[in-house]
C-alpha cells in the first residue's frame, strides 16, 4: 500500500476486549461475587450482576465493578469484605483468535500501537500471546502514570512515534475510553463492539466513530472498503 496517498499510518489498539478477550475472567470474578455473597447468606445471580456490568460500562464507569458492588451490597463494610475475596485474574486472558493474523498482516502496511489501559506487565503479557512481536510501541496507563480517558494518553503516544493524529486510528471496544478522546485530537477511531460495552453511545457528534464493526477481524474489511479523499472526514459507517 502506497502510504504517501493513504491517510492512515499508525493503527493503534486497546488491548482488553480489543485483541485480547476478558470473558473468562469476568466470568470468574463474578463466580467469586456470587460465592462471597452466598457465603453470608446472600443470593446473586449470574444474570443480575452481568445487567450490573453492562448498565455500568453504559454509564461510562471509570470503576465497574466498584459500582457493581455499590449497587449490590450497599453496606459499606459488608462491601468491603466482599471485595476482600475477590481476585480478577488476568492469566485467564486469551487473545482473540483473529487478533494474531490481523497485527501481522496489517503490519506489513501500518505501523501498530498499544494505547490501554492495563496493569504493569503489558508487553510481557502480550509476548506470551505473541502478539508483541507485531506490534511497534507500546503505551500502557500502569508504566506511563496516564490512564484514558485522558488524552495526555493519547497525546504522549502520538508524540512518542511523531504521528500526525489525522494519520492515525485507534481501535477499540469503548466510546468512553476509546473513541471520545482519539477523536476529540483528530484520530480516526473504530469501535469494536466486543465486551460489556455493547450499549455504550456517543455522547455527541464529534465523538461519533468513523467505524462500527462487530468483531477484530471485520477491521482488515472495514479499512480495504474505505478510502475517503485526503481532506475529507470519514463519515460513521
Amino acid at each position: 500500500m502506497d502510504n504517501t496517498t493513504h491517510p492512515l499510518k499508525w493503527i493503534f489498539f486497546d488491548v482488553g476486549e480489543t485483541l485480547v478477550d476478558e470473558s473468562e475472567p469476568i466470568e470468574d470474578i463474578t463466580r467469586q461475587l456470587i460465592a462471597a455473597a452466598g457465603r453470608r447468606g446472600i443470593a446473586v445471580r449470574r444474570e443480575q450482576v452481568r445487567e450490573l456490568w453492562m448498565e455500568a460500562h453504559r454509564r461510562f464507569s471509570p470503576f465497574p465493578m466498584a459500582d457493581i458492588l455499590q449497587e449490590l451490597f450497599p453496606d459499606g463494610e459488608l462491601r468491603r469484605a466482599i471485595w476482600s475475596e475477590m481476585k480478577y485474574r488476568k492469566e485467564l486472558d486469551r487473545p482473540f483468535p483473529d487478533a494474531l493474523g490481523i497485527l501481522k498482516r496489517l503490519r506489513r502496511d501500518y505501523r501498530i500501537g498499544i494505547i490501554a489501559n492495563q496493569s504493569a506487565g503489558t508487553a510481557d503479557r502480550l509476548r506470551s500471546y505473541g502478539l508483541l512481536e507485531h506490534i511497534d510501541e507500546v503505551f500502557a496507563s500502569a508504566e506511563l502514570g496516564l490512564a484514558k480517558p485522558d488524552p495526555k494518553l493519547y497525546e504522549y503516544a502520538l508524540q512518542a512515534t511523531g504521528c500526525p493524529p489525522e494519520r492515525s486510528l485507534m481501535v477499540g471496544d469503548r466510546i468512553d475510553n476509546d473513541i471520545v478522546p482519539a477523536k476529540h485530537l483528530g484520530m480516526r477511531a473504530v469501535w469494536v463492539r466486543q465486551g460489556l460495552a455493547l450499549r455504550q453511545y456517543s455522547p455527541s457528534r464529534i465523538s461519533l466513530p468513523d467505524g462500527v464493526i462487530d468483531v477484530i477481524g471485520e477491521l482488515e474489511g472495514w479499512l480495504a472498503s474505505w478510502r475517503p479523499a485526503p481532506d475529507e472526514s470519514l463519515p460513521p459507517r
